[in-house]
């Protein structure tokens, strides 16, 4: 959703299934079974793109509005390579030379989400919905950080209206349940089977809502990591890359709930693994390692 382990660590997560309440068994999925894709790599044309916006914002000094614009593309650029500091930092610049350039106030609602100053993310997202009253994908972004911020009434109203937006969308699922499961676990599951059974397409994400319905449990959504996937296909390998960055994030969060906490750190450690900087899950991944790291001291 827009947005390296060893093998050993990766085994040790893989090698089993589990119950809805159990820990991982250890015997039953050998490392030659193991799903992994390869890690994704930054290209040549990507980094020559970005010097070149360099000079393209250096060109244009005297254009406020082309600058901005020049700044919040080399943004995205860092953005998807993993470069976040400078990204957050183009974005801000992007605001600087144009204060109503509403793209880059999603980036940094997103930035401040990530690293928990939540004030910021939600000025952030409240500048979106008072300078573009239409935009209603700000209410799923502004909900989560709602939700990370623990303010989960909040969250639901945002999340409800986002998933009213877009009911066929496997992720506004996954994180409306979140903030209802904090308020009321029971009911809340309740309402994600609603939801699902409401499924009307074929996205392979909807195998992720299955497990949170306890259709499937984990082996059964591991093996199906691979369903669809064309190993010709000149894609498959970064294909493969988003997937598994969506299907452990969200694993995750599941075991979270569940209250086993070394196999969701690991589940989030294999999101991030894949190097899919641009995923939302990739920057939720790191948010997530870091309070359960908070959590131990």
């Amino acid at each position: 959703m827009k947005r390296r382990l060893s093998l050993l660590i990766a085994a040790a997560l893989l090698s089993g299934c589990s119950s809805l309440s159990g820990s991982f068994s250890a015997n039953d999925r050998a490392p030659s079974e193991l799903i992994l894709a390869e890690p994704l790599q930054v290209n040549y044309q990507t980094e020559i793109m970005l010097m070149r916006y360099s000079q393209l914002i250096l060109d244009a000094k005297d254009d406020r509005v082309r600058q901005a614009r020049y700044f919040y593309e080399r943004g995205l650029l860092a953005d998807s390579m993993g470069l976040r500091s400078l990204a957050h930092a183009d974005f801000q610049r992007a605001l600087t030379l144009q204060p109503d350039f509403v793209p880059a106030y999603n980036f940094i609602g997103l930035y401040m989400t990530q690293t928990e100053q939540f004030d910021e993310a939600y000025d952030a997202y409240d500048s979106i919905s008072q300078l573009d009253p239409e935009n209603n994908y700000v209410l799923l972004n502004r909900g989560i950080a709602l939700y990370y911020g623990e303010r989960y009434t909040l969250a639901i109203d945002d999340l409800v209206s986002a998933y009213d937006d877009a009911p066929n969308d496997p992720f506004r699922t996954l994180w409306l349940y979140y903030p209802e499961f904090q308020v009321n676990a029971e009911d809340a599951l309740k309402s994600i089977k609603v939801r699902y059974s409401q499924h009307i397409d074929n996205n392979w994400s909807w195998n992720i809502v299955s497990l949170y319905t306890q259709s499937i449990d984990e082996a059964e959504l591991l093996n199906k990591l691979l369903d669809g996937l064309d190993k010709n296909d000149p894609n498959y390998n970064k294909i493969l890359a988003h997937r598994l960055t969506e299907a452990y994030f969200y694993l995750g969060k599941y075991k979270l709930l569940m209250n086993d906490k070394t196999a969701a750190a690991s589940y989030f450690k294999l999101a991030l693994s894949n190097n899919v900087y641009e995923f939302i899950e990739h920057g939720y991944a790191r948010l997530e390692l870091g309070r359960l790291a908070a959590a131990e001291k």
